[in-house]
């Protein structure tokens, strides 16, 4: 099982290691890890620690499911997914994925009635300054 996880973890680093087109070394330099550490995590002969299973989440912008469990196709999609969204609107994501539909349904409503809020005060801003 453990040496399973371990080449799960390994292929998952290197898929998205080789994405952001980073060497090892970059890599590591950019987690403050040492370059041979991080290879053998690559390798499959080591796992990262929590911490730095974290920083790496972080780095990528995946979650740990992501890198611990996941397939390929899994871990490339939600890597690009997560690209092209700031922090802010990857948390907001985050959350919205967390809540009930019930919860879902109520904070679509919530924002619909925020942006049509601010779609009024900026026509209101036009007709002030034209």
């Amino acid at each position: 099982m453990k040496m399973e996880l371990q080449q799960r973890v390994a292929h998952n680093l290197a898929i998205l290691r080789q994405n952001t087109k980073l060497s090892q070394s970059a890599l590591s330099a950019k987690i403050s890890i040492c370059r041979s550490t991080y290879c053998q995590y690559e390798q499959g002969e080591r796992l990262p620690d929590v911490n730095t299973l974290y920083t790496l989440c972080k780095f990528y912008h995946v979650n740990m499911d992501t890198i611990l469990n996941c397939d390929v196709q899994t871990v490339l999609q939600e890597y690009f997914l997560y690209q092209e969204y700031t922090r802010e609107e990857t948390k907001l994501l985050a959350l919205y994925n967390s809540l009930s539909d019930f919860s879902k349904g109520r904070l679509v409503e919530r924002a619909e009635e925020l942006a049509r809020l601010d779609q009024l005060k900026r026509q209101d801003a036009l007709r002030m300054n034209g």
